[in-house]
């Protein structure tokens, strides 16, 4: 369980807030909570910006692609997919970028990428015993893991 001071859960409820109706800049913020024990949502960090909108929050992927060269490979890498998700650049090596992530953030990119592309809405045609088609939601192609939870 990630545990965070108030503050972060504050930002991490605006982001949110930001998000909502964008599935990839909703994955872009699921994955920055989710990762690294949320601490890539703090306000203190450039790419975090405060919305027009009391209590929103904005993420700047420009100061994702800026701002990350200090951290370890591994945040580089998960941050790029955030930045990349949210209309940033694109991703110059994925498969590259991929390979290097630790298998707990490999989870969640890929739980991201699902969300991303919309699998959480799809839906299926499927024929009932009696013969009726009808249709069912699936659920996520591949959900956020369980063991790690959001701010």
């Amino acid at each position: 369980m990630i545990i965070m001071s108030e503050n972060v859960s504050v930002t991490v409820a605006g982001l949110r807030a930001w998000a909502r109706d964008s599935y990839a800049e909703e994955a872009a913020v699921e994955l920055l909570a989710r990762s690294f024990g949320g601490r890539f949502v703090s306000t203190g960090w450039p790419w975090v910006q405060p919305c027009d909108r009391s209590g929103w929050f904005w993420l700047n992927p420009d100061a994702i692609w800026t701002g990350a060269g200090a951290l370890s490979g591994g945040e580089r890498r998960l941050l790029n997919v955030v930045a990349a998700l949210i209309g940033g650049q694109p991703l110059t090596d994925l498969g590259g970028t991929l390979a290097g992530l630790d298998r707990q953030h490999l989870a969640l990119v890929l739980a991201a990428f699902a969300h991303a592309g919309g699998s959480h809405e799809h839906a299926q045609m499927i024929m009932t015993a009696d013969g009726q088609p009808s249709f069912e939601r699936p659920g996520s192609l591949i959900s956020w893991p369980a063991a790690v939870e959001a701010v």
